[in-house]
């Protein structure tokens, strides 16, 4: 990881401590080697335990509201947009890339700058895979790690039959490594983000305007080449970029994950199955808990927010032990 780390440039609306001023507003931009923005909002004490929130995809870091109004008070929450969304972004054409070694890249380096260890680390969907990997690459920055709806693993466990059925609700995935697919995403990215939330969870109802809160933050320049390149490169149908090559060399290995865990998969997911979760207990070194939530779709934070609070407050211990 250290080799291919951009170092650290310029911290905006911070101090000595790295906290934002009261001025400032919930929301800074963190630059980290000239190479990445990274938006975010930092609510609570300083020096209350840390908890990280990262969105997935087509979602935006509002997704954790109600879990966020439902957690103990005293927290420092930390909630990331991804790359491509909102104002977090690549500054230099060197890291432009959507594959997961840069998701978790991205987590470390606002970590590293922010001077905080101890966290608890939470995930959704490409929030789950960024998570996965910077557990696995850092474990000594994390004393838990909740992830929801996307596993850990490559699936290589699974029967002809389950892999059949993952690939038939993750269509969308190979659709965007054909060249017509691409083409058709990047003309209207805003098509798949409605047709996404109708059919992956379709008990959320989201209102109009959270669902233009998430068209508006996907709507920049980056957004569409980083979805087409990060479903590409997991496929195998796409190189990653040079600058993340050590880093996903590491996870391509799936390196097993020592920080103790809690996954959360709902039984009605319209885009994940359940086999992968099934079938991925070898690659945790650690506690793991696995925790299948009856007739609950893919978001899971907006659909049963008090099942991933208590996931989070579970891990609200002691620290990891490296």
């Amino acid at each position: 990881m250290e080799a291919d780390r951009p170092a650290l440039c310029d911290v905006a609306g911070f101090g000595q401590a790295g906290r934002m001023s009261s001025d400032a507003g919930p929301v800074s931009h963190l630059h980290t080697g000239d190479m990445v923005q990274i938006d975010y909002r930092d609510e609570g004490p300083s020096d209350g335990p840390v908890v990280v929130l990262l969105h997935g995809y087509p979602d935006i870091p509002a997704t954790w509201d109600a879990v966020i109004g439902m957690l103990p008070p005293g927290l420092r929450i930390i909630r990331p947009s991804l790359r491509g969304v909102g104002s977090s972004k690549t500054l230099d054409q060197r890291a432009r890339s959507g594959q997961v070694a840069a998701l978790a890249s991205d987590v470390l380096e606002l970590l590293h700058a922010l001077d905080v260890r101890d966290v608890v680390l939470v995930g959704h969907d490409w929030g789950a895979r960024a998570a996965h990997a910077a557990a696995a690459l850092e474990p000594e920055l994390f004393r838990g790690l909740v992830t929801l709806s996307t596993a850990y693993g490559d699936g290589r466990g699974l029967t002809a039959e389950q892999s059949l059925a993952d690939a038939s609700v993750a269509w969308y995935r190979y659709w965007l490594c054909t060249d017509r697919g691409a083409a058709a995403f990047r003309a209207d990215p805003a098509a798949l983000t409605r047709w996404a939330w109708r059919h992956w969870s379709p008990s959320v109802e989201l209102t109009d305007s959270d669902l233009e809160a998430i068209l508006t933050a996907t709507d920049t320049e980056e957004f569409a080449d980083d979805v087409v390149h990060y479903y590409r490169h997991g496929a195998g149908a796409a190189d990653g970029a040079p600058v993340y090559a050590e880093t996903q060399a590491r996870l391509d290995a799936w390196p097993r994950i020592r920080v103790p865990a809690t996954f959360l998969i709902g039984t009605a997911d319209g885009c994940e199955t359940l086999a992968p979760a099934r079938a991925n207990g070898h690659l945790f070194d650690g506690e793991r808990t696995l925790i299948e939530l009856d007739g609950v779709g893919h978001f899971i934070q907006r659909e049963q927010p008090r099942a991933v609070v208590d996931a989070v407050v579970s891990h609200l211990g002691a620290p990891h032990a490296d």
